[in-house]
């Protein structure tokens, strides 16, 4: 019962600190959309994508490697303060080779995806600061401290919004704002180094240094490519849109993306609490009915929010994000679907993790990214901009269909596909409908 009370009370934290952060980018996004221009906007929407590429990079799945390691040595303070100090060491220098790499670039062009070099700095230091803070809030949740490590989580997001929106204020240009932002994410670095003062100056090179270095990356490793997968995903439609069209249109496409991505967080947030329910009860007659019901209700979802959206939009982009977004309103139906079926495994698949296959997960992440490339470079040259998110929307019922296919096929909840085809149609038609006006 104790620990259940302490799962209970950790829970709790890491959910405030969750939604916290969750709400503030929400609340931050209206605020720049309608005080800066459409094109730095869409400055502002690569920073957090090459960003978080970046993070990937640089972690290379430490995270989640060292979570085992510190499972299995609770008591070994030495050994904690190693890794700690170790893995900040690590990512610190694979992030000043690609500072390196930048910086010769640089010498020979002005501007990266569009972005001058002034960005790609803020965007370095942001992913320098972001990586501390992101390894000592898990070193801290997995010491079981976990009121600290959202405590680190949410002042480090509240101080960069803070003094990025007092820049902002001073000056009503993204670069400003990036300023602050990172200026605002190194007190949070500040205080994270802090809490974490005493594994820092206790920290010596073990006897087997080398070893325990060489186990950490055979843990974490296997996980990157699962993450580069769902950030490339993210990065494609940017990609594209740079390709065929501009800035103009990627803010636009960013802000409307923005915009559809709030059904889905709530759906994340609420599938957060089922998930450990659902995975304890699998084999149970009432686990079953509730896996296999969630993901039905989460299919009937997608063509009921789509067609709320359609009606809703132009009032939706109005309050959002401004009358300059007006004429991209007709977008959020379409980027809506397309992100609820891109995300649709949080709504289950528990067959991978059942029969220990996740590896097939990133095959068929990949596959969608590649799919995702080919359609939307396709349909954005044949009819513009909805095009490219109609190739996402493609991609993401590629991605669902065979998500819980080759799940059913490990792990049988018998799913039914006749409600898939059915939804899909659906979006379709809305999609018809929408494109001649039909509605």
């Amino acid at each position: 019962m104790s620990l259940m009370r302490k799962g209970l009370s950790d829970s709790k934290y890491y959910l405030i600190a969750s939604i916290g952060n969750k709400a503030l980018a929400f609340l931050i996004i209206p605020l720049l959309a309608k005080t800066i221009g459409v094109e730095e906007f869409a400055t502002y929407d690569l920073f957090l994508v090459i960003s978080n590429f970046l993070n990937i990079l640089i972690i290379l799945g430490i995270d989640s490697g060292i979570a085992i390691l510190l499972a299995e040595s609770k008591e070994d303070d030495r050994l904690l303060s190693f890794f700690y100090v170790s893995t900040l060491l690590i990512s610190s220098s694979i992030l000043l080779i690609a500072f390196i790499f930048l910086s010769m670039i640089f010498s020979y062009t002005d501007e990266l995806f569009l972005l001058n070099k002034h960005i790609w700095i803020y965007i370095i230091f942001y992913t320098l600061f972001n990586m501390i803070n992101y390894h000592t809030f898990n070193f801290l949740r997995w010491r079981e401290r976990a009121k600290e490590a959202s405590f680190v989580s949410l002042f480090s997001y509240i101080s960069g919004m803070l003094v990025g929106l007092y820049f902002l204020y001073l000056d009503n240009q993204i670069e400003s704002y990036l300023q602050g932002l990172v200026l605002g994410l190194f007190l949070g670095t500040l205080l994270s180094l802090y809490i974490a003062k005493e594994y820092i100056f206790s920290f010596k090179i073990i006897d087997n240094a080398g070893e325990r270095l060489k186990e950490l990356f055979k843990l974490s490793i296997p996980f990157v490519p699962s993450y580069l997968g769902n950030s490339l995903m993210q990065m494609a439609d940017r990609v594209v849109i740079l390709l065929l069209f501009g800035k103009y249109e990627l803010g636009l496409y960013a802000v409307i993306v923005k915009l559809a991505m709030i059904p889905q967080v709530i759906i994340g947030t609420v599938s957060s609490g089922f998930l450990p329910v659902m995975l304890r009860n699998y084999k149970t007659l009432k686990g079953i009915q509730l896996i296999r019901n969630f993901f039905h209700i989460y299919l009937i979802f997608i063509p009921i929010s789509s067609l709320i959206a359609y009606f809703i939009s132009d009032w939706a982009v109005i309050l959002f994000a401004g009358k300059q977004y007006l004429n991209a309103s007709y977008l959020l139906p379409i980027a809506l679907s397309s992100v609820l079926f891109v995300q649709s495994s949080q709504a289950g698949g528990f067959g991978y993790m059942i029969r220990r296959k996740t590896y097939l997960v990133i095959y068929i992440t990949f596959a969608t990214v590649i799919i995702n490339y080919i359609f939307s470079l396709f349909l954005g040259e044949v009819i513009g901009l909805e095009g490219v998110i109609i190739g996402t929307l493609i991609a993401g019922i590629f991605k669902t269909y065979l998500h819980f296919h080759y799940s059913e096929k490990l792990y049988s909840f018998k799913y039914s596909f006749k409600i898939f085809t059915i939804v899909s149609v659906l979006i379709f038609l809305l999609v018809i409908f929408t494109r001649k006006g039909m509605l």
